[in-house]
């Protein structure tokens, strides 16, 4: 009996401890007793919001911090969003989280967590006061989705030594610089765009990326990718202001698209054997030369290339699936091409023109050098400037009515 006796309080303290430590809806902070009973938990399972109205004393700049201690790990989602006045927040001994948001926190200037190293999903949105990130030893090193949007970081410290992500999404933070990742591959989506370094542009190193499923680069200042192996969808590239680009080990990409990139003289991928989609390059300034593609083999989407290059080589070149378009406002050689596609390599519509006013639109027309155009299925009869002579039928019958 006297077993008993102390065993049930035990017991009843212990299911009291555990209903403080667990929920199945959402634990609100909203005061400092609010955080002292999440402290009590060094797991706590469920997931925290902290209340946008905190009741947190401000101190003579009208600015409140909450900090929260010992607990280690939040099962569920930890979210803080519109609490304007929030100028620090702290959980100094957290090792993972389910998922982690924090949004339209205009006030927002520190962010410690200095044993943070998993997260589920990372979500920043609207944190124009937050400029670096304090996570502490390697930081995070595993998360399944991030995204960091419209802040001040000038880099992303705390971060940077993710082994693994599916989707990361980096836009619009105009302080950013640099974006130095360790990943080994992107399983679902990498997008960065937007974000200026204070005009002096973004640089970009992916040192240890092997595979990805998507990626796209817009308003980059240079972009590095030394072990990329294969994309297995689209990799492309838009906007940016590096002059070269340089990709030593891609075999594969799904699609392969350069656009709008203005400072953009030569791209190199020496290993690339073949593109599963489309294959475009298209209003690059700057870009004379298209010859880095020496291995290329394969395309089983559309060909479209419009800018005003001189020279274009494909000498592995022994299929494209899709429509071929290539137009230059320079003068060009299409005979290598006009061959391939009389032999069936080229399968869809063929256009291969020069000293065009405005490359990149389709047809044909009067005036263009050394350019040609087949439709597919003509038997490989060319057909050259066909809508000048109609035009010139059409002007001869009206004379004829007038004489007539």
């Amino acid at each position: 009996m006297a077993i008993v006796q102390y065993l049930l309080p035990a017991l009843a303290l212990a299911g009291t401890a555990f209903a403080q430590c667990s929920n199945s809806g959402t634990l609100t902070i909203a005061s400092s007793a609010d955080a002292s009973e999440l402290a009590s938990c060094s797991t706590y399972s469920g997931s925290v919001a902290i209340e946008t109205g905190l009741a947190y004393p401000k101190n003579a700049n009208g600015l409140q911090q909450v900090e929260v201690r010992t607990v280690q790990r939040i099962t569920g989602n930890l979210t803080v969003t519109d609490a304007i006045d929030l100028s620090s927040l702290s959980f100094g001994s957290l090792e993972s989280i389910g998922g982690f948001e924090l949004g339209g926190l205009t006030r927002l200037s520190e962010l410690s967590m200095p044993r943070l190293s998993e997260v589920s999903q990372l979500n920043f949105t609207a944190l124009p006061a937050l400029q670096t990130m304090d996570f502490g030893g390697t930081g995070i090193t595993k998360a399944e989705s991030i995204l960091i949007t419209n802040t001040g970081l000038s880099s992303l410290t705390g971060i940077n030594n993710l082994e693994s992500v599916d989707t990361f999404n980096i836009n619009n933070n105009q302080a950013l610089q640099n974006i130095s990742l360790q990943v080994t591959s992107i399983t679902n989506a990498l997008l960065i765009e937007a974000n200026d370094g204070y005009q002096s542009g973004l640089t970009t190193s992916f040192p240890m990326l092997e595979t990805a499923t998507n990626m796209t680069f817009r308003n980059c200042s240079s972009i590095s990718l030394p072990a990329l192996d294969n994309v297995t969808e689209d990799l492309g590239f838009y906007g940016n202001t590096f002059e070269t680009f340089f990709a030593p080990n891609l075999t594969s990409a799904g699609g392969l698209i350069f656009v709008d990139n203005t400072a953009l003289t030569n791209i190199s991928l020496p290993q690339l054997v073949a593109i599963n989609a489309t294959y475009q390059i298209a209003n690059n300034t700057e870009l004379k030369e298209i010859n880095g593609f020496t291995k290329l083999s394969i395309v089983k989407g559309a060909l479209d290339f419009s800018g005003n290059f001189t020279e274009v080589q494909l000498p592995a070149l022994t299929q494209v699936q899709g429509a071929f378009n290539l137009q230059t406002s320079a003068r060009i050689d299409c005979s290598a091409f006009d061959d391939l596609s009389s032999r069936k390599v080229i399968r869809g519509k063929y256009t291969c023109l020069g000293s065009r006013a405005r490359p990149g639109r389709d047809g044909t027309g009067s005036g263009s050098d050394g350019g040609s155009e087949e439709e597919s299925g003509a038997a490989g009869q060319i057909q050259a400037h066909f809508p000048a002579l109609l035009g010139g039928t059409s002007l001869l019958a009206g004379l004829l009515q007038i004489i007539l």
